[in-house]
């Protein structure tokens, strides 16, 4: 469906875009304000992310989808992997060839980190507030970004 042009619409996109910038800084970094939760960098959770969304990736897939530099990315995956957040394991059809997989302590942080993200803004969402079309509509951007054609 074509986006309708004009210069109210240029002005609310880039708006959306102001916004969602200024919430992710404001949220980046409140981790560390709760127990028990890894705190990763932004090349981390890109990967981590990825790594969470589609268990048993391999490196160069993780780094086409979230736009790194391969050595970039195995930087990344070593550090989150001596951190005990993902797991490398050959890949059974292809010995050469490995695959990236999340740890139970991934899954533990992440849940934490869900959890955290909710407390914070949960109190300033009013009710009746349709999170879901609005969180459909970002993922929607969001897929179109990373795939441009």
């Amino acid at each position: 469906m074509p986006i309708e042009s004009g210069p109210t619409r240029v002005v609310e996109a880039a708006d959306l875009a102001d916004v969602v910038l200024t919430l992710a800084r404001r949220m980046y970094g409140w981790e560390g304000r709760r127990a028990g939760i890894e705190h990763l960098g932004a090349v981390d959770t890109l990967v981590m992310r990825h790594v969470d969304r589609h268990p048993g990736v391999t490196p160069s897939e993780v780094a086409e989808a979230v736009g790194l530099k391969a050595s970039n990315t195995s930087t990344s995956l070593r550090g989150l992997e001596s951190r005990g957040l993902v797991e490398r394991r050959r890949d059974t059809a292809d010995a050469r060839q490995v695959r990236v997989f999340p740890t139970d302590k991934a899954a533990a942080n992440l849940a934490r980190l869900r959890e955290l993200w909710s407390d914070m803004l949960t109190p300033h969402i009013p009710d009746g507030a349709d999170v879901a079309a609005t969180v459909a509509l970002l993922e929607s951007v969001n897929e179109a970004l990373a795939d441009p054609k």
